[in-house]
């Protein structure tokens, strides 16, 4: 199955110059994050695999696969010049991770979307998670969370899954 993870706040934006807005405040959502993709292959974007601190470069005890027209190769990482040729590579569950464009291309790769929703509205956001279509996807769980000493927002854990998808 070829899922996709993302994080989004009320109007699905996603980043904001090359970085999450919400990094730092919402821990859970980076436990969350490990906890779905630890031993998996993760796929990215280029500019999400240089957006990472750099001590987290590649992520460590997952398979790095970064997609990229121009690069020939990223120490740590598998190289793909397409969405396709890396869930070709992918030795394990392939989970798209981002950016923003890898996200709109994968989506009719994917079967599952694990996504943080977060109570916030990042105002000056540059990049969006696109809109799904509700007649082809489900919510088959929803975790709901309040803010607290760690957490700076209401979040919800929420899966969807593709009508079908077994």
């Amino acid at each position: 199955m070829n899922r996709l993870v993302v994080a989004y706040d009320r109007n699905r934006a996603v980043g904001r110059n090359g970085d999450i807005p919400w990094m730092g405040a919402l821990p859970a959502d980076m436990q969350h994050f490990r906890e779905l993709t630890w031993g998996e292959s993760v796929i990215m974007g280029r500019k999400t695999f240089e957006s990472l601190p750099e001590a987290s470069r590649p992520l460590r005890d997952r398979e790095n696969i970064v997609v990229s027209l121009s690069q020939k190769a990223i120490e740590g990482a598998l190289v793909a010049h397409s969405l396709e040729e890396a869930l070709e590579q992918a030795q394990y569950e392939p989970f798209i991770i981002g950016g923003g464009q890898l996200y709109k291309e994968a989506l009719p790769y994917v079967d599952r979307i694990d996504a943080t929703e977060i109570d916030t509205t990042i105002n000056d956001a540059d990049t969006y998670f696109p809109m799904i279509n509700l007649d082809e996807w489900e919510i088959v769980q929803r975790e709901a969370h309040s803010a607290d000493a760690r957490n700076k927002f209401n979040y919800a854990f929420t899966t969807y899954l593709r009508r079908g998808t077994k």
